[in-house]
C-alpha cells in the first residue's frame, strides 16, 4: 500500500484546521508528503478544497477514502463527536491515523479504537502536537539535566474569545473548554511531572445556557508538593504561556501549547521560528503541525504503531483525567 517515495496522505473534513495542517505540509524541505485526496460530509466543500489545494481526488463522506488503495494514512479533523466513528471506519480498512485532538469523547471509545489499531496492526496516533515541537525537546532536555532543579509548580493561563464558536459552546458537538484548551496543560502536566495526579480539583467554572464549561480553573496535585494550576478560558485572551517553577530557577514556555519560544530564568530567550507557507494559517502557530506530520511518518517507516513520544497510555490518561473533570463539574454528553 505505502509508496517507496512518499507517504501519502488522506484528509478527512474540509476545514479551517485540515487546511492548515495541508498547508504546514507544503512547508516541510525535501518534502516526502504528498496529499492525495480528500473527503468531507459536503461533497461540493471537498471539491473546493481539493481545486485550492491541488489535491487530486476527493470525495462526497469517507467511506471512498477509506477504500482509496494510494491512501497510506488518513489525518481526521472533524468535529469532536465524529471521531470515533471516523477513526474507526478507517483503521478498519487498513489505514493508519492521525486524528485531531481529542481522540474521542470518551476514554472507553478511545481504549476500543486504540485497541483497533493494534488488532489490524495499523499507526495510530492522537495529535497532541504540543509535544513533537522542537521546544519540548529542548525543555525535555533541560527537565532531565536538572536545569531548574526539582519541579514543584506549572502555572498555566490559557484563554481565547471562543465561548461563541460552535465547536466549544454546543454540547451536541462535543463542545467543552476542557477539551478544547484544557487538555493542552494536562498534557504538560503529564510531561513534566510524568505521572498521573493524585488528586483533580476543578474550580471556578462557568457552564453556557447550553451547560457547557467555557471557563474553568483547576489544580493537578502530583503529590510531594508537586502541582499544576491552571485557567483555562473561552470568554478571554490571554497571554498563553506557562511557567515551569523549580527549586533551583524557571522556565517560561511561550504559546506553552505550540512553543517556538522557552526562556530560562535571567536568560536569554531561545527560539524556532516556524517557516513561511504558500497561505496564511487560521490558528496560532499552525504551521507547527509540520512537526507532527514528520513524527507519524519516521513511526510509519519504522513499522511502529505507536508514537514514543506521545503513546496510546499517554492519550489514554489525559482522556481519563478530562473525563473526570467533567464529571465532577457535571458536563456531560447525551451518548456517554
Amino acid at each position: 500500500m505505502q509508496s517507496q517515495t512518499n507517504l501519502n496522505w488522506g484528509i478527512a473534513a474540509a476545514g479551517k484546521i485540515t487546511q492548515d495542517f495541508v498547508t504546514a505540509l507544503s512547508t516541510i524541505e525535501k518534502s516526502r508528503h504528498m496529499v492525495v485526496a480528500v473527503a468531507d460530509v459536503d461533497g461540493s466543500r471537498a471539491q473546493e478544497f481539493a481545486q485550492r489545494n491541488q489535491i487530486p481526488r476527493h470525495y462526497d463522506g469517507f467511506d471512498a477514502l477509506a477504500l482509496d488503495r494510494e491512501v497510506d494514512v488518513v489525518y481526521v479533523g472533524t468535529l469532536n463527536p465524529f471521531h470515533y466513528a471516523v477513526v474507526h471506519l478507517l483503521l478498519s480498512r487498513g489505514k493508519h491515523v492521525l486524528c485531531e485532538t481529542p481522540m474521542c469523547l470518551a476514554v472507553d471509545q478511545a481504549k476500543e479504537l486504540y485497541a483497533l489499531a493494534e488488532q489490524r496492526g495499523v499507526f495510530l496516533m492522537e495529535g497532541m502536537w504540543s509535544r513533537f515541537f522542537p521546544s519540548y525537546e529542548r525543555l525535555r532536555e533541560l527537565l532531565q539535566g536538572d536545569a531548574i532543579g526539582e519541579v514543584t509548580l506549572v502555572k498555566i493561563q490559557h484563554g481565547f474569545r471562543l465561548a461563541h464558536v460552535e465547536r466549544v459552546s454546543n454540547r451536541e458537538l462535543g463542545g467543552s473548554i476542557i477539551l478544547d484548551l484544557g487538555i493542552y496543560a494536562l498534557q504538560l502536566g503529564q510531561f513534566v511531572f510524568g505521572s498521573s495526579p493524585v488528586k483533580i480539583l476543578p474550580s471556578g467554572t462557568q457552564l453556557n445556557k447550553d451547560r457547557v464549561d467555557v471557563q474553568t480553573e483547576f489544580i493537578l496535585d502530583y503529590g510531594d508538593g508537586r502541582r499544576m494550576v491552571a485557567l483555562v478560558t473561552g470568554l478571554e485572551n490571554l497571554e498563553n504561556d506557562a511557567i515551569i517553577v523549580g527549586t533551583k530557577g524557571e522556565i517560561k514556555l511561550s504559546n506553552y501549547w505550540c512553543c517556538t519560544q522557552l526562556a530560562r530564568s535571567n536568560g536569554p530567550p531561545e527560539t524556532w521560528p516556524l517557516p513561511r507557507a504558500k497561505f496564511d494559517f487560521h490558528y496560532t502557530n499552525t504551521c507547527g503541525l509540520r512537526y507532527e506530520a514528520e513524527e507519524v511518518r519516521r513511526c510509519i517507516e519504522k513499522r511502529l504503531l505507536e508514537s514514543p513520544k506521545f503513546p496510546h497510555a499517554a492519550s489514554l490518561e489525559i482522556i481519563a483525567i478530562s473525563d473526570e473533570m467533567r464529571r465532577q463539574i457535571g458536563v456531560t454528553f447525551d451518548e456517554f
